[in-house]
């Protein structure tokens, strides 16, 4: 069977750009799912998103969430030019905000939270960037430490290996 990441595409055609239906299909999504869940563990975090963006490329919609709200994550999207998520996609360098730094509100008015503290990574292939991993509000608040953008990389890394492995499937 086809990965859904290029079903019915012809060999040698150019691949389809990761979107969020791509993201919510089969192995491809329990393994991204994994991946998020375990990226909000390992930086103590009490949600985290995976960012594609959106067809025309001037946002980046919530694909994936483990978290209390991932019902209004997941259909979510924040402008390229103006977020944390955008500016981290668009320079494919990870970034960290804490309490009082600039963001875009649009997802805490949607889930009347506040986001203290944020962290995220670009998910990379090769010179690409085809994604955003990001975890919110360290638990027992503060910032996310350096260590905890390490690992957050680390997960955004492996997601890309695991995005490249659906791509590259028969």
């Amino acid at each position: 069977m086809a990965s859904p990441l290029h079903a019915g595409a012809s060999p040698g055609a150019p691949r389809p750009p990761l979107d969020r239906a791509a993201c919510r299909g089969g192995r491809l999504s329990r393994l991204l799912r994994r991946l998020l869940a375990e990226a909000v563990a390992a930086c103590r975090a009490a949600e985290g998103t995976f960012w594609v963006p959106s067809p025309t490329r001037a946002a980046l919609e919530g694909a994936l969430n483990h978290g209390q709200t991932t019902d209004i994550l997941e259909t979510a999207s924040v402008p390229m030019a103006d977020s944390v998520v955008g500016l981290v996609f668009c320079t494919g360098t990870a970034a960290c905000i804490g309490p009082g730094d600039p963001h875009h509100p649009g997802v805490d008015e949607k889930t009347g939270l506040p986001t203290r503290a944020m962290a995220a990574a670009p998910v990379r292939i090769g010179s690409d960037t085809v994604a955003v991993l990001s975890v919110i509000n360290p638990s027992g608040g503060g910032v996310f430490s350096r260590v905890d953008l390490e690992a957050l990389e680390w997960k955004a890394y492996l997601a890309a290996l695991v995005i490249k492995d659906a791509r590259d499937e028969p």
